[in-house]
C-alpha cells in the first residue's frame, strides 16, 4: 500500500531543511536594525548649548523618589535643575561636582520646581547611570563643543 521510505535520503532532506531554517534566521536577525535615530545635520546640532556647571546645592524633591533639585552655578549665573538621578545619585554626592548642562532649553515645571536645563547623563543597556563631566578641571560656564 504505501511506498517504502529511504530512511537515508529522508534524514539527509530533513537535515538540509534545518539548516537551510537556521541559516535564514541568522541572516535576519544580523540584518534587523537596532532601534535607530534619525540623522541630524551639524546645523541642528549647533542649536544645542552645552556648558559646564557646578552642583552648589542639592535636595530630592517632596513626594518623588526619583528627582533631584540642583542649584547649578554657570558662568555668573546659577541656574535650578531637576533631573531623574535621584536613584543612582544622594544629594550630598552632587555638590561639587562638575557636571555637563544644555543651558538653552526651555525652562518647565516639573513637580511644581522650575527646571532651567538638562543635567547630562549617560545610561547603559542594564540601566546604570552616569554624570557627563569635563575629564579635567575646567571652569563653569565653559562652552562644551
Amino acid at each position: 500500500l504505501f511506498a517504502r521510505l529511504d530512511e537515508k535520503k529522508l534524514m539527509e532532506e530533513i537535515r538540509a531543511e534545518q539548516e537551510a531554517k537556521e541559516a535564514t534566521a541568522a541572516k535576519a536577525a544580523k540584518q534587523e536594525p537596532e532601534k535607530t535615530v534619525p540623522e541630524i545635520g551639524i546645523e541642528d546640532f549647533e542649536k544645542v548649548q552645552l556648558k559646564v556647571g557646578e552642583v552648589l546645592e542639592c535636595r530630592p524633591v517632596e513626594g518623588a523618589k526619583k528627582l533631584l533639585v540642583s542649584k547649578i552655578r554657570i558662568g555668573s549665573e546659577v541656574r535650578q535643575i531637576v533631573s531623574g538621578i535621584a536613584q543612582y545619585y544622594k544629594p550630598e554626592e552632587m555638590v561639587g561636582k562638575k557636571v555637563v548642562v544644555v543651558t538653552n532649553l526651555k525652562p518647565v515645571k516639573l513637580r511644581g520646581e522650575l527646571s532651567e536645563g538638562m543635567i547630562l547623563c549617560a545610561s547603559d543597556e542594564s540601566g546604570r547611570l552616569a554624570l557627563v563631566s569635563p575629564e579635567k578641571a575646567m571652569d563653569a560656564g565653559a562652552e562644551v563643543r
